[in-house]
């Protein structure tokens, strides 16, 4: 469950970090969810202490809905990058999602669930910390390499490339004054 509590959050901040690129009510659809499963998390503390549920983690009630919230969270994470590349048409930072977070977020997802398939627990073994170390290296690697060439594609020397927030230079234009009112005038 606080995989997909944690998934949720970050979708969250990745909305709010994405302004232009999804709309702002996604945040707070993504925080909502986060909170919900924050309180499937304490409903089901309680209902184990009640005797409802047993402690066993891997008790079916308590691991499928783990399941579903986890999937949802997953597909809310596909979700966002299906949107970027079909609705906003930006298949760069599309792409670029694919790589950074849905891709890596669903081997850990992946990694999670057969671990706990596999043990009844979740436990990392140091095979498995070496496979990710090893991902996070790589993915690490490829973003500078995405930065570094993003950064030499915007050097000042290009036109029409420059800051977001710059703004172009009125050549050969002059600003027009508003009308003033007469001095009598009301």
């Amino acid at each position: 469950m606080l995989p997909g509590v944690v998934i949720f959050l970050t979708m969250s901040l990745l909305s709010a970090l994405l302004d232009d690129g999804v709309p702002s009510s996604l945040q707070y659809l993504f925080q909502g969810a986060a909170i919900a499963g924050l309180g499937l998390l304490f409903m089901s503390q309680g209902l184990i202490r009640a005797g409802i549920l047993s402690r066993d983690p891997s008790d079916p009630t308590r691991f499928w809905v783990s399941i579903v919230y986890l999937a949802s969270a997953i597909s809310s994470v596909v979700g966002l990058n299906v949107y970027l590349a079909a609705v906003r048409r930006n298949v760069a930072l599309a792409s670029t999602f694919t790589g950074v977070v849905t891709v890596p977020t669903l081997m850990i997802s992946t990694i999670f669930v057969s671990s706990f398939l596999a043990t009844g627990d979740v436990s990392f073994t140091v095979a498995t910390v070496t496979v990710l170390a090893a991902a996070a290296l790589v993915m690490g690697l490829s973003m500078f390499g995405l930065l570094r060439e993003a950064s030499k594609r915007m050097s000042p020397g290009m036109p029409g490339v420059g800051l977001p927030l710059r703004v172009p230079a009125m050549q050969g234009e002059e600003w027009e004054e508003s009308p003033t009112k007469e001095e009598g005038e009301e």
